[in-house]
């Protein structure tokens, strides 16, 4: 996955995080944790690819 494609994902998971706490009105409801969970999957993706990238414009 691009980086682009990947901020977009990370965009799309974090309003779909926000609406779902709204509805629930928890942050520890079962869908709430398992959505935030994969958001986190996300974001730790991009963030292993910026240092990736920094390490390569660095080094």
């Amino acid at each position: 996955m691009n980086n682009k494609k990947l901020k977009r994902k990370i965009r799309k998971l974090r309003q779909q995080l926000i609406r779902l706490v709204e509805k629930k009105g928890s942050f520890s409801d079962k869908e709430v944790v398992k959505l935030s969970q994969r958001l986190d999957r996300y974001i730790l993706v991009a963030q292993k690819s910026s240092s990736k990238l920094k390490l390569k414009v660095c080094g």
